[in-house]
C-alpha cells in the first residue's frame, strides 16, 4: 500500500473516529496537501486493520466536515477548506434554537452585530461595480412594491450584495446561515402593510451612505432598519415584552447597540 507508511494499529472502540483524528492530523501537518487523494478503501482497511464500514463512516464524516471529497468509483482527495461547511455543521442546533422565540432574539440580535459590521465595510470598500448592483436592486425593489413575493426576493438580494462586499468568505458564510435562519421571521416582518414601503426607504438611506462612503451613516440606517423589521415581527407575534427589552437596549434612533439578555 502507497502514501500511509507501515500498518497502525488502533483501539477496538470507535474505530472510525481514530480514523479521522488520523487523517485530520495528516492534513494539518502537511502530509497530505488539497488535492491529494488518500488510499483506495481497500487499503486503508489493510493500513488501519479494520472493515470496511469504519472506513466508510470515517471518510463520510470527513466528507461532512468539507476536509475529503468522497467520489464514487474514485479515490477520496483533500478538498480546500469552505467556510460555509463549517457553519452548515451547525446548522441543526441553530434550527432548533430558532425554533424558539429566545433562540429567535439571540439571532436576530446576531443578524445585526453582522449586518452593522458588514455595511461599515461596504462603505469603505464598494466599487462602481458593486454600487451599480446595489442601485439596480434598490430599483427593483422599488417596482416590485406591489408585489409582496417579489419584493421579498428583492430584499433578500440587497442585503446579500451588501454582505459580498466585505469579500470576507468567513463572514459572509455566517451571514448566509443567520439570514436562513430568520427566513421565517423575515416572511412575518414583509407580512404588514406598511412593511414594504419602510424597507424601501431604509434601503434607499443605506445605499445612498454606502455610495456616500459614510461608515457611520451606513451604520445607523443598517441598525434602523433592521430594529424595525425586529419590532415590526415582534408586534404582528403580539410579543409586547421582546419589543420592550429592544427598547430599553436601543439608547435612542439608530442607537449603537443591542445589550445580551
Amino acid at each position: 500500500m502507497s502514501g500511509f507508511g507501515k500498518p497502525a494499529h488502533l483501539r477496538r472502540d470507535r474505530l472510525s473516529d481514530q480514523i479521522v483524528k488520523d487523517i485530520e492530523a495528516r492534513v494539518l501537518s502537511g502530509e497530505l496537501a488539497v488535492g491529494d487523494r488518500l488510499p483506495s478503501e481497500r487499503d486503508l482497511m489493510a493500513h488501519y486493520g479494520v472493515g470496511r464500514p469504519a472506513v466508510r463512516e470515517a471518510l463520510l464524516w470527513l466528507n461532512r466536515t468539507g476536509m475529503v471529497a468522497v467520489s464514487t468509483g474514485d479515490r477520496s482527495r483533500v478538498t480546500e477548506p469552505d467556510p460555509r461547511t463549517l457553519l452548515q455543521l451547525l446548522s441543526g442546533a441553530a434550527r432548533m434554537l430558532v425554533a424558539r422565540p429566545e433562540g429567535v432574539r439571540q439571532f436576530q440580535r446576531t443578524r445585526i452585530f453582522v449586518e452593522t459590521a458588514m455595511v461599515r465595510e461596504a462603505a469603505r470598500q464598494a466599487t462602481g461595480e458593486d454600487l451599480r448592483d446595489l442601485e439596480r436592486l434598490l430599483r427593483e425593489s422599488e417596482a416590485n412594491a406591489a408585489d409582496p413575493a417579489a419584493f421579498s426576493a428583492g430584499d433578500d438580494a440587497f442585503h446579500r450584495r451588501i454582505a459580498s462586499i466585505a469579500r470576507d468568505p468567513l463572514l459572509d458564510a455566517l451571514y448566509q446561515v443567520v439570514l436562513e435562519l430568520l427566513e421565517a421571521q423575515r416572511r412575518t416582518s414583509l407580512s404588514h402593510p406598511e412593511a414594504l414601503d419602510k424597507a424601501i426607504e431604509a434601503h434607499r438611506a443605506i445605499f445612498e451612505a454606502i455610495r456616500d462612503r459614510d461608515a457611520d451613516r451606513a451604520e445607523a440606517a443598517m441598525r434602523g432598519h433592521l430594529e424595525t423589521v425586529i419590532e415590526t415581527y415582534w408586534e404582528i407575534q403580539g410579543d409586547d415584552g421582546a419589543r420592550a427589552a429592544l427598547e430599553r437596549a436601543r439608547p435612542g434612533l439608530g442607537g449603537r447597540g443591542i445589550s445580551s439578555p
